[in-house]
This record gives C-alpha cells, structure tokens and sequence, in this order.
C-alpha cells in the first residue's frame, strides 16, 4: 500500500440508532444493512459449508465524482459468523456494490439533517430497520430480503426458514392470526443477538508519522477504551497483544510499523492500491474479474482482525488476519446490486 491516498476508519458508537438509516449514507459495522437502493435487494447469500444465511458485517459509502450511476455508491460485506467454515481456503464472504445517480427516486438531493447522536426516540434495542422498507419486506432477523412469512400472522417475514425458526421463540409470544385481519404497519425491527454489534466508522486521512516503537502499548489501549461495553476481556486483550507483536516474516514487520501511525485503526481504504497483508501467506494475488463489464477488480478497502475484538467476538467464534474488499476497477454503472470479491487471509 503505497500509503499517500489512505484512509483509515475507527469505530464509534451512536446512541441515536435512526442514524444509521440508508437517509444518512452510512459507514458502519454491525446491526441492519442500511440498503441504499430498497426497492431490488440482492438475494440472500448463504454459507457455502454450514448452509446458514450469512449475516451482514459491514458497508462502506464511496461515492464516485460524477452525477450519473454511482454518485452515491455503496459496498455491503456479509459473512458467516461460525470461524470453523473458514478453513481449507474456503471464503463464506459475500460482497454487494450499490449505485444511484444524484437524481433518483429515493433520495433528496439535499442531505438530510443528521439530528442528535445521544438521542433515542425509537426504544431501547432498537433499529432504525423496519419490517417493510416502502418497497419489500424485510427480515426480522438479519434485514436481509425476506421472501418467507409467518403462516398464522403474516407479519413477521424472514430471508430464511432457518432465521424463522431461530426467532420463534421470541415471535411466538406475540403471533396471532389477529394479525391477518387488520393492514400490516411497518415497525422498527429488534436487534437480534445473531448481528454483529453496531458501531459507526470515522474516516480520516491516514498520519505520516510513524511511531512503532509504541505499537502494542498504544493499540491495546486505544482498542480497549473503544471496547468499552463490547465485552473485550483480558483474555482477548492479551491475545490481540500476541496476534500484533509476533514478527513472523517481513511482511509482518512491514504491516506492524504502518499500522503503527495509528494503532486505533480498524480498517483502511485506499482506491485502487494495494492491500496491506499481515502475512506473506495466504494472499490473494488475482481476485477473479468483474461479473458485469468483465474489468480486472482492484483493492479497494480491508477490514483489520483489532475490529473483532471491539465488536466483542471472542477468537474462537471468528478470527482472521484481514479481510480484504476488491470491487471493479473500472467503477461499471449497475442496476440494483452486483456481487464484488471479498477475501479472509487467515493468522496461518
């Protein structure tokens, strides 16, 4: 990563949960996807090994200079969240990349007033997710499209039967064929326990300066004053120290002494660069080209392991050295959402 165009992302956490609405664009991590186009959702991805349906991680906006088909521009990174699928290469990663033109049917031209962050007018556990977006019905676990529906109420709609019947317990307290007989309202989804916690991304041009002299000193507490109330232990401080200061190979030292000019980071993008590897092993040197033009894809954003750790996963749920993003290197107008390439380079 060459290093003059970088930008690099930390976490921070909005009370206010209508911030992360599709309204305001967001950069974030965990809860409901905030999907940009609502009305032609991509298909609910599943994991290729365990079968279950994938559960969003993150999306990043990345709009384009230019008023036609992505000006407004958004990448959606869903994945499984059991750790064992990940192994013997195998990648349960799903990538989706969204664009609108400045003028299109579902947002103002003006952007809209974000409002207060420490607010919350909608309820304790609460997403700015609703059942039904305007255009389609949204599940009630994951807020992935939801072609399924409860039989006796027909208002709780799900993207799978296996989110169905992970939510029955819960939804069968309150189901009831009364349902049937009255119009459906939209309301704002719960947040499942099966989402990543969500937290949102502040981007900022990377520093010059680097100081690795105080890396692992300096990233375990940044990482664990952002931690605070994500569950982060001592047992994963002292792993997250281990993981970042073991010298396996130059690549590593490499990685160690640029992810010091800030040790908070927890995700960088760069356009068109090259990803930052951890380690010499297990790259991804060619992503396969663009499903729509057929254009080489280029690197465009990677996610770093310390996120986990925010995020309160413990290391034998889930763990990787990066995940990486590579999207069309030729930035192609799309309708609704095409699939991009995302890759998991794991610790060995």
């Amino acid at each position: 990563m060459s290093g003059e165009n970088v930008e690099v992302g930390f976490t921070d956490k909005l009370n206010n949960p209508l911030l992360y609405a599709p309204e305001h664009f967001p950069s974030k991590v965990g809860g409901h996807p905030a999907w940009l186009n609502p009305s032609n959702l991509p298909p609910v991805a599943h994991c290729g090994q365990c079968g279950d349906p994938l559960i969003f991680f993150s999306q990043i906006y990345a709009g384009l200079d230019r008023e036609s088909n992505g000006f407004h521009r958004m990448l959606y990174v869903f994945c499984c969240r059991r750790g064992s699928c990940y192994v013997d290469g195998k990648q349960p990663i799903k990538v989706f990349r969204s664009q609108l033109p400045a003028e299109n049917q579902y947002y103002r031209c003006q952007p809209v007033p974000e409002g207060d962050a420490d607010e919350n007018s909608i309820g304790e556990n609460k997403s700015f997710a609703l059942s039904h977006n305007g255009f389609c019905d949204i599940c009630k676990v994951c807020g992935s499209k939801a072609p399924f529906k409860c039989i006796k109420c027909q208002s709780a709609h799900y993207c799978s039967k296996q989110h169905q019947m992970y939510d029955w317990k819960q939804h069968k307290s309150c189901c009831s064929d009364e349902y049937t007989k009255v119009p459906n309202k939209p309301e704002y989804l719960d947040k499942s326990a099966l989402l990543f916690a969500e937290l949102d991304f502040i981007i900022e041009r990377e520093p010059e300066q680097e100081n690795s002299a105080h890396l692992n000193e300096e990233l375990l507490k940044k990482a664990a004053e952002q931690a605070t109330g994500y569950a982060m232990t001592e047992e994963d401080a002292e792993s997250l120290s281990k993981e970042y200061g073991k010298d396996t190979d130059p690549t590593f030292t490499k990685f160690k002494e640029r992810i010091s000019r800030d040790p908070s980071q927890v995700l960088r993008y760069s356009r068109h660069d090259a990803p930052l590897w951890p380690s010499s092993k297990l790259q991804c040197d060619t992503p396969p080209p663009c499903k729509v033009c057929g254009a080489a894809r280029s690197f465009e954003v990677q996610f770093l392991p310390s996120i986990l750790y925010i995020l309160g996963v413990k290391k034998e749920e889930l763990d990787w050295a990066t995940l990486v993003i590579f999207t069309c290197s030729k930035d192609c107008e799309v309708d609704d959402y095409v699939e991009e390439f995302g890759w998991v380079q794991q610790f060995s």
